[in-house]
C-alpha cells in the first residue's frame, strides 16, 4: 500500500478518535449483550473492568480482549488521540512488507472499533446524582424483521456506581420510552424493583442490569430515574431519585439501511 493511502487511513482514525473522546461521559465500553436481558450482577469494589462481562458472547469477548491488549501497554488513563498519533509514527518507520501488512490489518481494525465505540458512546448517558453515578447504554438487537410489524427491538444496560461512603438500596424505577416522536410509553413512577431485585449497593460497588424494549420506530430514546434509599450514618433512611439521563436507541448505519 502506498504511503499516501496509509496516511489517509490514519487521518480517518484520528478524526474518529477525536469525535469519540469529545462525547460527554466518554469511556471505552463493552457492547450490551442480548444474553444479559433480564439478568443482573453486583460488581465488588476494585473490580477489574478490563475483564469481559460474564454475559458477553464469544465474539464480543474476543473483541473486548483485543481492545484491552491494544491499550494495555499504555496504562489505564491512556490518551486515545495521542495513542493513534504514536501508532502512526511507529508505523511510518516500518519498511518490511509482512510488518506493513500487519500494521494495515491493525489500522482497519482500529477504524471499525473506534466507529463501534463511537456508536456506543452516542447511545449512552452518564449522570451523577449526589454520590450515585448511573450509566445507561442502548443497543439494537437484530432479529427476524417483519416490515408490517413496525417493531424494532433494543436492549439497554444500566450501571449504578455507589461512589459515596454509605450504602444505598434501589427500590424501583421510572422510565419514559420515546418511539422516535411517534408515541411515548411510560413506566410509572415507583414501579417496584429492577429485574426482580431491590439490591443494596455498598460503597464502591457497581450494580448492573439489563432490560429491553420494542419500539414502533427504528430509533428512539429512554430517560427516567431509579428510586433509591440512602442509609445515612445516623441510621436515617433517605429516599431519593438517581437520574437516568436520556440515551439514544439507534442501529448502526448498515443496520438502518437493511431496515428500510
Amino acid at each position: 500500500m502506498r504511503p499516501s493511502a496509509i496516511k489517509a487511513l490514519y487521518k480517518i482514525i484520528l478524526r474518529d478518535a477525536r469525535k469519540l473522546v469529545a462525547v460527554p461521559g466518554f469511556r471505552l465500553r463493552e457492547t450490551p449483550a442480548t444474553e444479559q436481558w433480564g439478568q443482573w450482577v453486583l460488581l465488588p469494589r476494585g473490580h477489574d473492568q478490563r475483564k469481559p462481562s460474564s454475559f458477553a458472547p464469544p465474539d464480543e469477548r474476543v473483541r473486548w480482549l483485543r481492545l484491552q491488549k491494544f491499550l494495555s501497554p499504555h496504562g489505564d488513563n491512556v490518551d486515545l488521540v495521542e495513542l493513534v498519533r504514536m501508532k502512526f509514527r511507529e508505523g511510518a518507520k516500518i519498511t518490511f512488507a509482512p510488518a506493513l501488512s500487519g500494521r494495515l490489518d491493525e489500522m482497519m481494525w482500529a477504524i471499525e472499533e473506534i466507529s463501534h465505540q463511537r456508536l456506543l458512546a452516542e447511545s449512552s448517558s452518564v449522570t451523577r446524582t449526589d454520590d450515585v453515578v448511573v450509566e445507561a447504554t442502548g443497543q439494537y438487537i437484530p432479529h427476524p424483521f417483519d416490515p408490517s410489524s413496525h417493531r424494532f427491538r433494543y436492549t439497554y444496560r444500566i450501571r449504578v456506581l455507589n461512589d459515596g461512603s454509605v450504602p444505598i438500596k434501589i427500590t424501583g424505577r421510572h422510565y419514559i420510552f420515546d418511539h422516535g416522536g411517534k408515541k411515548r410509553e411510560i413506566l410509572p413512577r415507583h414501579t417496584p424493583q429492577v429485574v426482580g431485585q431491590t439490591p443494596t449497593i455498598l460503597p464502591g460497588e457497581i450494580f448492573e442490569y439489563a432490560s429491553g424494549v420494542d419500539l414502533e420506530n427504528v430509533t428512539g430514546s429512554v430517560r427516567g430515574c431509579l428510586h433509591a434509599i440512602r442509609f445515612d450514618a445516623d441510621g436515617q433512611e433517605v429516599p431519593f431519585d438517581a437520574i437516568v439521563a436520556p440515551f439514544s436507541l439507534q442501529p448502526t448505519v448498515m443496520e438502518a439501511m437493511m431496515l428500510q
